[in-house]
């Protein structure tokens, strides 16, 4: 990292210290203004212009705490040397206390402190006469010299304030920027980190559900019906593939180290149904299915969010619904579509509802609040509830002109 400029790397003591230095030379160079002429005398009202010389020059140090009250005891004691005629070197002293005003308050303050002290000191060279004073020079020279040094330095002091407050500005949109871009990434993290999620749990969840019921129909039938049991066996082979082949698929994009590239099989959508519901009705489930309205093209993502909406509507028939039958209905409506899947039996054994509770969502029902993830997604909606004759119904309605990925 490069060093902060010469300047910055001052610290506030160090200021102050600089500071106390200056103006105890401004005071001993005042001071000796007032010494004896060859007369051996004293200027007149000398203990007064040493008090004025004091609040003129003695308070600088102070002039970063305390601006304000640092301008009005410099200007008093100038006023006072030019009252009485005499020149107490005021110059730099007033530049620094109009400085820090104009540096460190807003501009129509600094402005107004800055005038106010300019209109002192034009009254009180209009109440001298313009005379001479102590040493030789005007009293003129004296005043209008403040005055011009009061004009420059609130110029450089509010280009500082300006600069200072444009830099920190620039700062503070920079961390702000950078703010925006790891919430950002943290929200795309996550949201990726959702979708996988889904994904897995609908392949899995199926998957096993499937090979689950397979795997006890042939130990039931392996002695009795040896047939059955090898149909049963070869189900589960062909599951077990398939979902071997659908994880591949998404965990290959996880890959970044291995040096291979991600399988480009495309992902299931509504084309693929019935070999979904092939799946269902090997693993003893009787399903339906039915399409309505005149078919639209839908975008892949929409395909897939379907797809999987109704596999794992079938899965918790499979898994949970006192069944044989279940039925999928896909229906276009114009600017919709909808999916409906409806099964007979309840849905838990002991008259439970499976509807997510929002305090436990991260708990259970990963099924139905995945596909309400899945249907918010294409600003869609999604019913989950039982029937009033028996069973259970989830139903999905996505716009087709959504502008969702």
């Amino acid at each position: 990292m490069p060093r902060p400029p010469f300047l910055q790397r001052i610290t506030a003591r160090q200021r102050v210290a600089i500071d106390t230095v200056l103006c105890l030379l401004l005071f001993v160079g005042g001071l000796t203004g007032f010494l004896p002429n060859h007369a051996g005398r004293l200027p007149n009202h000398f203990a007064l212009l040493v008090i004025a010389l004091v609040l003129a020059t003695l308070p600088l140090p102070l002039r970063r705490r305390s601006p304000l009250l640092v301008v009005a005891l410099v200007v008093t004691g100038l006023l006072v040397g030019t009252l009485l005629k005499q020149g107490l070197a005021g110059t730099p002293v007033v530049a620094m206390a109009i400085y820090s005003v104009a540096t460190q308050l807003r501009r129509r303050d600094s402005v107004m402190v800055a005038s106010m002290a300019v209109l002192a000191f034009v009254i009180a060279l209009a109440s001298t006469g313009f005379h001479v004073s102590h040493g030789g020079s005007t009293t003129f020279n004296d005043g209008t010299n403040n005055i011009i040094a009061i004009a420059v330095a609130w110029c450089i002091g509010d280009s500082v304030r300006a600069r200072r407050a444009y830099v920190a500005g620039s700062v503070l949109q920079a961390e702000q920027r950078q703010r925006l871009e790891v919430e950002r990434a943290q929200i795309s993290l996550t949201e990726e980190r959702l979708h996988i999620a889904r994904e897995l749990h609908d392949i899995v969840a199926h998957t096993l559900s499937v090979i689950a019921i397979q795997s006890g129909v042939g130990r039931h039938v392996l002695d009795a019906q040896p047939e059955e049991a090898r149909k049963a066996l070869a189900a589960i082979e062909t599951t077990s593939r398939s979902a071997l082949n659908d994880l591949r698929r998404v965990l290959g994009v996880l890959r970044s180290d291995d040096g291979e590239d991600p399988t480009l099989d495309p992902a299931p959508g509504l084309s693929d149904i019935e070999r979904l519901l092939a799946e269902c009705r090997a693993a003893g489930l009787d399903v339906s299915f039915t399409q309505g309205g005149e078919v639209l093209p839908l975008p892949p993502s929409m395909e897939l969010c379907l797809y999987r909406i109704i596999q794992e509507a079938l899965t918790n028939v499979t898994k949970h619904a006192a069944t044989a039958h279940a039925s999928v209905a896909v229906t276009y409506e114009g600017e919709a579509v909808v999916v409906r899947i409806t099964d007979e039996g309840a849905l838990h054994r002991k008259g439970a509802v499976l509807v997510p509770n929002p305090e436990q969502d991260h708990k259970a029902h990963h099924g139905i609040v995945g596909m309400r993830e899945r249907t918010a997604i294409y600003g869609g909606t999604l019913i989950a509830q039982p029937r009033p004759g028996g069973g259970f119904e989830v139903q999905a309605r996505l716009p087709i002109a959504s502008d969702a990925p």
